[in-house]
């Protein structure tokens, strides 16, 4: 685009368990992926008795009980290494390592009689590697590679049997052949080049197996048990403390993921879980994730630290060292299943729960089902599972937390539902635990922010220390088995799923009450609640249906296909229909047009006869079309909204859908019912579509919203894409102003139009002063003069042409020509020494000023064309001028505003001053002769 300037006017967007006296730890969250495992001396420094790593071939729920840990380490470090096995009691490879890239791949050699890697004393183990005072001397080596490595610790007899031998954690352990498939003593510690300084928080693992060596039982001492402290950081950030505090288990595995046991039919249980045998095969096909399978967006396994984490290890796995706050639930709504009814829904029918969300995680929807005003998951109805950022959808059966259908309220007042999100969340299943005396204690330690106001069952607020568990007894998925939770020494309460504080231990259990069992334990932090109403009708229902249809009105290009510029009208009818039996009152048709459209006008077209609907005159594509009126049983309105497809999101689907909201009769306020459209092609033969004809539109996207449950294409948007973009035509608005005299600068707002308060010399004439008061302009952004009155030779005067790419398409290859006026000369240095330069030419001789998205200039340029520079003033007669200039008679400032790399395009104006370079202006000064 080449423009010439000569007047100051132009236009141009996731079992099989374990054997019996063994127990399955597994936390479910998100967050921190490694755990800073130094060693076992940070799992003996709590008390109790000794838990021993397992390297067995044996396996629990499929998982091999070996785990391997890992270790992040940058090139340069040290990594030590020791193990209370040595070689000559298993084989050369007590521990082995890969390296990230398997550049470095090894194995320890722990020597009994040279010491190295041998930890065989408590006090070896808790001093670490040398040269701290008293330490073991470990099998080391330097890291070539920065990454993450992996470590096992091998046992002496990964085939043993025999168990190792229980010992307290003050006591001397077993070394070597009498640790049987386990390892007493193991560690890695991380330090810097020099193999001085530590670097705590450097290891993690998936799962920890590990033994008891034998299972207390009851009357035990109070020190018999395991009371480590491990740290759960899940994968979106949230970190854990969690203490074992004296849990009589025997063999265990320890892991963490985010939904704990899963029914049969893929929802998160939310309870424990019982079985018939020591294999722990639970009923109902209720699973729980093996923490060595893939993550998937639902099912995600967290890491295990042993120390609280390292800032410079999560960064290089890429977690968050600060946790989300969860998004709270927006357009939270109930849509009746039996057709459309709005929030209504027959007794048995039930219905479907949408809303949007910002953040994955999951979800929680509680139906007040006793209409008492507390929404208790251990008393109402549940709805709960993993949630998808962006539109989820939740289908109810219309029963209560007992399986009874749900009953109408009195005068079919509305129940009410309330929807939390959640982030963090952790599951503590454990499988086959028998005791757990003195419950588990479990603490957030980075909540990032306040805690909502939500009440546990106790009436305290929710906190940091906040759990949750359901030991009660289920039916499963499937509805065949009622599994029974039952036993002597279970849980009290049976039923803490609305919260308790775990400060002082909770979720105790005893009497061997935990064999056979899969107890789960979790909780996370929860967003700011959301409420919405819904009717449960045994008689009086609208029954409300919309359609959408979306035709080519207008080719203002000509071009036979649809283009930017060109019209679309939608068609939207609503019908009150039978067998619904009840008026639709308070009814109101929205329709917000999407970005990419502007609206033109709207009309109702047909209308059955009595009806008082009307349309709202202020609607102007967003909000409600109509007037509140009454949808009858047996009425139908149909009106249009005709819109002009703009640049806005060029080349996008372009989606729309109606809703109406209404009340009815029997419950005319305070419950609004919501009818969505459906897209409908209304006849279309070819898409897209002729001139004047309808675009074909989806049919089913297998996603239920309302109406009808048993059509899933009842609830589609109307879409269709505007073809051809680029060719639509640009269009770029000059304004040429007078914006200083002398060292005077102007800085008058010129209105853009002619009346008794702007002078007759200082106003713009048609046709431009549409230009001048462009709605894409910024705000108070054309100052200066158009008339800058008497002036005298020597006089200074300072020119400013203000550019907007106005759209609908971006303006490229745009090159400025202005011819300086008659009867002045052009100032070659008028901005000298300015500041910033283009291309860090000299500050001599700038005679143009440019801005891009600013008030103010943002560079200046030279005089003569040189290889850094776009901007260029040509003398007068100068054969070089370019030829959009016209004659040069008396010189020409010439700008190349769009020259690549910096600045390629003008992209067209969405609204006011946005986008930043969508504006701009040239500048250069001449003296009057």
């Amino acid at each position: 685009m080449n423009i010439r300037i000569k007047h100051p006017f132009l236009s141009s967007y996731q079992g099989q368990l374990l054997g019996s006296l063994t127990f399955f730890l597994c936390i479910l969250g998100q967050g921190i992926q490694p755990s800073w495992a130094e060693g076992s001396k940070d799992l003996v420094s709590d008390g109790g008795y000794r838990p021993y790593l397992e390297w067995s071939n044996s396996n629990i729920a499929g998982i091999i009980r070996k785990p391997k840990f890992q270790v992040y380490v940058q090139q340069g470090e040290t990594v030590n290494l020791g193990s209370s096995v040595a070689s000559s009691f298993s084989n050369p490879q007590d521990i082995v390592y890969t390296s990230p890239f398997g550049g470095q791949n090894g194995s320890c050699d722990v020597n009994a009689t040279t010491g190295v890697g041998f930890i065989n004393t408590i006090a070896k183990e808790t001093a670490g590697p040398l040269p701290n005072t008293g330490g073991y001397d470990p099998c080391k080596f330097t890291a070539t590679e920065t990454g993450i490595y992996t470590v096992e610790f091998h046992s002496p007899n990964p085939a043993a049997t025999n168990q190792p031998p229980p010992v307290r954690v003050t006591d001397p352990f077993p070394i070597n052949s009498d640790q049987n498939y386990a390892v007493a003593a193991w560690d890695i510690t991380v330090r810097d080049s020099s193999n001085t300084t530590t670097k705590p928080g450097r290891v993690f693992t998936n799962f920890i197996a590990m033994s008891m060596g034998a299972n207390a039982g009851l009357g035990a001492p109070s020190d018999l048990g395991l009371n480590s402290k491990l740290y759960i950081q899940t994968k979106d950030g949230y970190r854990y403390e969690t203490d074992m505090n004296g849990v009589d288990p025997f063999g265990f595995v320890f892991f963490a993921n985010s939904r704990g046991y899963i029914d049969s039919n893929g929802s998160t249980l939310y309870r424990s879980a019982s079985s018939s045998s020591n294999a722990l095969s639970f009923f109902g096909g209720v699973q729980v994730q093996n923490p060595n399978a893939a993550d998937t967006t639902t099912n995600v396994t967290h890491l295990v630290f042993f120390e609280r984490n390292n800032t410079t290890t999560l960064i290089a796995l890429g977690i968050p060292t600060t946790p989300p706050v969860p998004a709270k639930p927006t357009n939270f709504q109930f849509t009746g299943g039996t057709g459309g009814s709005g929030n209504q829904t027959s007794v048995g029918v039930g219905g479907y729960f949408s809303f949007d969300s910002t953040t994955s995680g999951s979800y929680q929807i509680i139906i007040d089902t006793n209409n008492d005003g507390i929404y208790d998951p251990s008393s109402d109805r549940v709805l709960q599972n993993p949630l998808s950022s962006g539109f989820n959808v939740v289908q109810w059966d219309g029963k209560d937390a007992n399986g009874t259908n749900l009953q109408p309220l009195a005068n079919n007042s509305p129940y009410k539902a309330q929807i939390t999100t959640r982030a963090g969340e952790y599951h503590f299943p454990m499988l086959d635990a028998e005791n757990n005396p003195l419950g588990f204690k479990i603490t957030m330690e980075n909540p990032p922010a306040a805690f909502p106001n939500i009440l546990d069952r106790n009436g305290q607020q929710i906190g940091p220390t906040t759990v949750y568990y359901n030991d009660s007894n289920y039916t499963t998925a499937n509805g065949t088995i009622t599994v029974n939770l039952d036993g002597t020494g279970a849980t009290n309460p049976r039923n803490a799923a609305r919260g308790v504080n775990s400060a002082t231990g909770e979720h105790e259990f005893s009497s061997g009450y935990g064999d056979f069992k899969g107890i789960d334990t979790w909780t996370y932090f929860p967003s700011e609640a959301t409420i919405t109403p819904l009717v449960i009708t045994a008689n009086q229902q609208a029954n409300v249906r919309g359609i959408k249809s979306i035709r080519f009105l207008t080719d203002n290009d000509s071009s036979a296909t649809v283009t930017v510029g060109d019209v679309v009208q939608y068609q939207i009818t609503y019908s009150n229909l039978n067998p619904g039996n009840s008026d639709a009152i308070n009814f109101v048709i929205n329709d917000f047009l999407p970005a990419q459209l502007t609206f033109v006008s709207k009309a109702i077209t047909a209308s059955t006869p009595g009806n008082n609907i009307t349309l709202n005159s202020s609607y102007n594509g967003s909000g409600a079309v109509t007037n509140s009126g009454t949808l009858r049983v047996g009425d139908t309105i149909t009106l249009t909204i005709t819109a002009t497809i703009n640049n806005a999101n060029g080349g996008n689907p372009i989606s729309n859908q109606a809703s109406a909201n209404f009340n009815t009769p029997d419950n005319p306020s305070g419950t609004v019912g919501t009818a969505l459209t459906d897209a409908d092609s209304a006849g279309a033969t070819t898409n897209p579509p002729t001139l004047g004809n309808s675009f074909f539109q989806t049919a089913n996207d297998n996603v239920n919203t309302g109406n009808n449950p048993n059509d899933t294409a009842d609830d589609d948007p109307t879409l269709f894409t505007a073809l051809n973009i680029v060719t639509a035509t640009p269009k770029l608005l000059l304004i040429k102003r007078i914006t200083r005299i002398n060292s005077q600068d102007l800085n008058d707002i010129v209105d853009g139009r002619s009346d008794v308060a702007v002078s007759a010399t200082n106003y713009v004439p048609a046709p431009h002063a549409a230009d001048d008061n462009d709605s894409k302009w910024p705000a108070s952004y054309l100052r200066g003069l158009i008339n800058a009155g008497t002036v005298k030779p020597g006089d200074e005067l300072e020119y400013t042409i203000y550019f907007l790419s106005k759209g609908p398409s971006n303006s490229t290859n745009v090159k400025f020509c202005d011819l300086v006026p008659v009867n002045t000369a052009f100032i070659p240095t008028a901005f000298n020494g300015k500041t910033p330069n283009d291309g860090g030419l000299t500050t001599a001789n700038q005679g143009i000023a440019f801005a891009i998205g600013s008030n103010t200039p943002t560079v200046y340029f030279s005089n003569i064309e040189d290889s850094g520079d776009r901007g260029r003033f040509y003398a007068a007669n100068d054969p070089a001028t370019p030829s959009y200039c016209g004659t040069n008679t008396n010189g020409a400032v010439v700008v190349n505003i769009t020259r690549n790399p910096d600045l390629p395009d003008l992209p067209a104006a969405s609204q006011s001053g946005t986008p930043a370079n969508s504006y701009g202006f040239i500048r250069f000064r001449a003296k009057v002769k």
